[in-house]
């Protein structure tokens, strides 16, 4: 869709585990299908090429825009019948122009609410209620044209997904009427009319397709309004990101049933998989004999049915998720799976790990002495699950650290710095078995925070920090092994500049020791960065600015720009300069482009971004995000 993002919806929900490889374009067959994956096309796709190779389609039944229809509808759902799953599902555009934007805004419609023409709930209600009136005759009229038996029945029985995003026209983004509380009601007026007519001529699967600042902005927020409505949600670069994004929170409130993310060119769909709980336990061996639990569903509608398909006869599930043994049971691991599916059509798997007898090694698990202090070192191990005594049998780890049998641990002597670990089994006088492991760190010196400095170019000429450690027994001497002559650490550990330094980022690394033999290494970041500005006009006469300058904060990664520009259909390299760029983060954007960082220097990212073809141009973001969570976004033009 033009100014849209494209969307699909899968027709039967099915597992979350297990799914397979990429699926193939059109005249390629040959790899196995997963249902769980699929595609969803509209009129932009028009005379296409097509996967052969499926799980599922999702067709737009409108031409961009409420009261239209698009004008290959017939075709593309033929193409979605021939698939895995043949029960297509349809999306419908919505809006809510108003009077001064429609010329299809109702004027003097009587059901179902009492319209004049005028910009009211009513109206707006009225007027989605005429575009889902119109969307499901084009579902209708194109199930018709491809000779299917019963058309209303393929039309009702299928998901609907209302498309709800900025790129259509509504009031709360419209000049005359602005982002006010009775635009938001009007806009989720007409949501609301969509929704009761497709209910009211059968369909029992309505959600909404939007990202969550769509929505806020659309809607704002819409409260619980929508709590038990569904929702597909776009934006995720690849597959493995889609199937982590089933497990956020929805703009509704409802259940995240469906991610689009790129695949082969194309807009991809994930669906999300109905989540079981619990997923584990663990009992005695005694235990065994009269345990029980149950499994409960989230995102579900309605009652759930449990089917199991595996781990009979040792371990049972009935049909509302009751979990049972047979009676006694040895020690071991004992899996029961199956599928679950509630009133809705929705489905998922279960996996239910009952360990019996299992012996669980609780803290601690490792700890750190100094050199001098590994000589006299000793610690007690401890666990869960045993029913009695635990006997402790070390099978590996001496002679530089021992294990008794009651679990205490203890070194031989004094030891060189380095890492020891000792494992060995558990068990109990009733067959309750288990695993240890200890690991002792020997001479760790280890850097204190903060290791990161933000300054302006004026102020580094005088910069210094005085590193940190803790672990040392004694004066720790800093040996400096790159970073010269920019910064410069001395061997107590001072950081300082060379004189001022230009905008950048600036790295020293090195080494730690003391006199018992501890040894570490150390990192520091000086950050140089402009200074802001920050303008203001006092309330005395006569007006005057004052101009105060800042240190910038704190605030890594921080991306200044980027050199090159996307294409469509084509993969480019472009560069992000910028600092904190360490550890080659993950950089995501709209949907339909992927970027891979290739190379990372800290300030300045190397990136291959692709791009499917006849993706619109215009200016979109990078966002860049490190292994610790914290992000930063980039402006870049596509042309």
């Amino acid at each position: 869709m033009v100014n849209q993002l494209t969307k699909g919806f899968v027709a039967a929900i099915v597992a979350v585990a297990g799914f397979l490889a990429p699926i193939s374009l059109a005249g390629a067959s040959t790899a196995k299908v997963s249902t769980s994956i699929g595609y969803d096309i509209s009129y932009p796709q028009c005379g296409g090429d097509f996967p052969t190779s499926a799980g599922f389609g999702v067709i737009g039944v409108n031409d961009g825009h409420p009261l239209s229809a698009n004008p290959c509808l017939a075709s593309e759902l033929k193409w979605a019948e021939t698939l895995a799953n043949d029960a297509p599902s349809f999306y419908m555009n919505t809006s809510t122009p108003g009077p001064a934007y429609s010329s299809g805004w109702p004027s003097s419609q009587q059901t179902p609410q009492v319209c004049s023409g005028a910009n009211s709930p009513a109206c707006s209600y009225d007027y989605g209620w005429n575009a889902a009136k119109v969307s499901y005759a084009n579902a209708v009229a194109a199930e018709t044209q491809d000779g299917v038996t019963a058309p209303s029945t393929a039309a009702i029985s299928a998901h609907w997904w209302l498309d709800v995003e900025t790129g259509n026209s509504w009031e709360t983004l419209e000049s005359k009427y602005g982002p006010t509380a009775a635009s938001d009601t009007n806009d989720q007026q007409m949501l609301q009319g969509s929704i009761a007519y497709l209910s009211g001529v059968g369909v029992t699967s309505i959600g909404i397709y939007s990202t969550g600042s769509q929505w806020r902005t659309i809607t704002g927020n819409a409260g619980s309004t929508f709590a038990a409505t569904q929702v597909w949600m776009p934006g995720y670069a690849t597959l493995s990101a889609a199937q982590s994004a089933c497990l956020l929170a929805s703009f509704t409130g409802g259940r995240v049933a469906m991610i689009q993310y790129p695949l082969n060119g194309l807009d991809g769909d994930f669906v999300c998989g109905l989540l079981s709980t619990p997923t584990s336990a663990s009992v005695t061996v005694p235990g065994a004999t009269t345990f029980t639990d149950q499994l409960a569903v989230t995102g579900n509608i309605g009652t759930v049915t449990y089917v199991q398909t595996g781990g009979s006869p040792n371990v049972t599930v009935s049909s509302t998720g009751l979990v049972a043994t047979s009676g006694a049971l040895s020690a071991g691991t004992y899996i029961a799976t199956g599928t679950t599916s509630d009133t809705n059509g929705d489905q998922g798997t279960f996996t239910f790990t009952l360990s019996v007898g299992t012996i669980t090694q609780a803290s601690p698990t490792s700890t750190a002495v100094t050199v001098p202090g590994s000589s006299t070192f000793t610690d007690q191990l401890n666990v869960t699950g045993a029913a009695a005594s635990t006997t402790y049998v070390m099978t590996s780890g001496s002679p530089d650290l021992t294990v008794s049998s009651p679990g205490v641990v203890a070194s031989v002597g004094a030891l060189a710095p380095g890492t020891y670990t000792v494992a060995g089994t558990t068990s109990d006088s009733i067959g309750d078995q288990g695993t240890f492991t200890f690991t002792l760190s020997v001479g760790t010196i280890t850097q204190a925070t903060p290791t990161l400095s933000l300054v302006t170019p004026t102020a580094s000429s005088s910069f210094n920090h005085q590193l940190v450690v803790s672990g040392n027994i004694g004066t720790v001497t800093y040996v400096q092994t790159t970073g010269t002559p920019d910064l410069t650490v001395s061997s107590s550990g001072l950081v300082a500049t060379n004189g001022a330094l230009p905008t950048g980022s600036y790295v020293v690394r090195g080494t730690t020791s003391d006199p018992g033999g501890d040894v570490g290494k150390f990192f520091y970041n000086l950050v140089v960065a402009a200074p802001t500005t920050t303008t203001t006009t006092t309330t005395t006469l006569p007006t005057s600015p004052t101009t105060t300058t800042t240190i910038p904060t704190v605030s890594l990664p921080n991306a200044f720009g980027v050199a090159g520009h996307a294409v469509a259909g084509r993969s480019v390299i472009l560069a992000i300069s910028g600092v904190g760029f360490f550890g080659r983060p993950l950089v995501t954007s709209h949907t339909g482009t992927t970027a891979l960082v290739t190379r990372d220097s800290g300030t300045l990212l190397a990136l291959k971004v692709t791009v499917k073809p006849r993706s619109r141009n215009g200016v979109f973001t990078f966002k860049i995000i490190l292994a610790n969570g914290k992000s930063c976004r980039v402006k870049y033009n596509q042309r």
